[in-house]
Order: structure tokens, then C-alpha cells, then sequence
């Protein structure tokens, strides 16, 4: 059964540490870490934080049997799949994938996506911002919340979903997706730049590396053509 257990903290350093203690305790696949603020969470690339001071982001990060995901392509890209297709059936909205781990609407990023792996384990922390009417400091890729462009403004929406009540649909539908194993023209459907002109920067992105054609698509391995 997924999830087969939730654990919930006020406040954490980070649910990915609170996942690996999880693990080190004896829990297993389906089990869930979330917080509704974190202080030490952290990006894909080094330097690079995902903290949230309470005010309306779901934060969590699940525990996977690396043989439960049958897929040759990153377990990062299946979750920005499944990201997708909760906001775009539960809300109607237009979202987007950021290769590699993140996913956009209108534009905004509302969601990133980190996964690690320990032992025979997974552990996917996801981030989503649900329910912030406003965003502070300095972002290099501008934020968005689901409260903001369900309202079709910046300042919010009184009929955006709590954090606390999104989380099982969001779930509920990672699970299904990881069940059905889709394939990477699923992900090809969402991602920004398909058959465009883009700017990829290589490796480390502080190494400024870049790269510059057209994305004609994604290999079955997860890369970018």
C-alpha cells in the first residue's frame, strides 16, 4: 500500500535527514516525511537551498524500493510527470517540466524535485508551493504557489487547497504513476523547449558550461537531445 506510513514535523531541517533516519529506524517503501517548515533543505545543485518559514509550501520526501520503479529514465523525471498530471487533472492549469527536476506554471516554478538514493532505497524530496501569497529575496527562477495562479493574480486564492490536504492526491497519484511506468513521450508532452531553440548549461551550473540548440527531445535514459 502507498503511502504505508506519514510522519509529520511543525518544523525540520530537512525531510530527506528525517527520511534517512526513517530508514535507519526500520521503516521502509511508502513511507512519507513532512514538515511545514524546513530550515536546511536543499537543491539539486550544491550552494542551492529549498527552506520554507511555514507559510503555505508542501514539503515532503518519499521512501521508494529502488526495484518498485521500473522505468530506465530518472525517478526525478517521473515524479515532475506525475507533478504534472495532479495539477493539470485536479486544477485545470497548464504545467510545465524544467529539465531536469523542476516543474512550472505560467511561467513560475511551483515545484522542485531532489531524489537521492540510499542502500536499496530512493528517497525523492519534492517541494511544492501551495499556499503562499507572496514571495520574498532573491530567486533565480521566479516562484510561483498554486494559490497564486488558481486566483489568476499574484495575490492569492481563498480556494487553494492546504498543504495538510493536497499531500494524499499528490500521493495518491505518484503512486499510480509509478504503476503504470509510463513512457518518456509521456514527459516529452510537458517539457519546456520541445522542438525550440534553447540553452542548456552543462554539469555544475557555477561552471557556466553552455550549450546552445534545438530540444528535439529526451533520451530513454533520461538525457536531453
Amino acid at each position: 500500500m502507498f503511502p504505508s506510513r506519514i510522519l509529520h514535523k511543525s518544523i525540520t531541517d530537512s525531510t530527506m535527514i528525517d527520511a534517512r533516519k526513517a530508514l535507519g529506524s526500520g521503516l521502509g517503501h511508502g513511507t512519507v516525511c513532512t514538515a511545514a517548515s524546513q530550515t536546511m533543505g536543499r537543491g539539486r545543485v550544491p550552494g542551492r537551498r529549498w527552506e520554507d518559514d511555514g507559510s503555505g509550501a508542501l514539503l515532503f520526501t518519499v521512501i521508494l524500493r529502488r526495484n518498485s520503479v521500473k522505468v530506465l529514465y530518472p525517478l526525478t523525471q517521473l515524479i515532475a510527470l506525475a507533478l504534472c498530471r495532479r495539477l493539470e487533472e485536479g486544477f485545470g492549469l497548464s504545467p510545465e517540466i524544467k529539465w531536469p527536476n523542476d516543474v512550472y506554471v505560467n511561467r513560475g516554478k511551483i515545484a522542485g524535485i531532489l531524489v537521492e538514493t540510499e542502500g536499496d532505497y530512493y528517497l525523492a524530496g519534492i517541494g511544492v508551493n501551495i499556499g503562499q501569497t507572496g514571495f520574498t529575496g532573491e530567486f533565480r527562477n521566479l516562484p510561483v504557489s498554486l494559490a497564486q495562479v488558481l486566483s489568476g493574480n499574484r495575490q492569492g486564492s481563498v480556494n487553494c487547497p492546504s498543504p495538510s490536504e493536497e499531500l494524499e492526491p499528490l500521493l495518491l497519484t505518484i503512486g499510480a504513476v509509478l504503476d503504470e511506468s509510463p513512457g518518456i513521450e509521456d514527459i516529452e508532452t510537458y517539457m519546456i523547449g520541445m522542438n525550440r531553440q534553447v540553452t542548456v548549461k552543462l554539469g555544475d551550473p557555477s561552471r557556466n558550461e553552455i550549450l546552445r540548440g534545438t530540444l528535439s527531445g529526451i533520451q530513454g535514459d533520461g538525457a536531453l537531445l
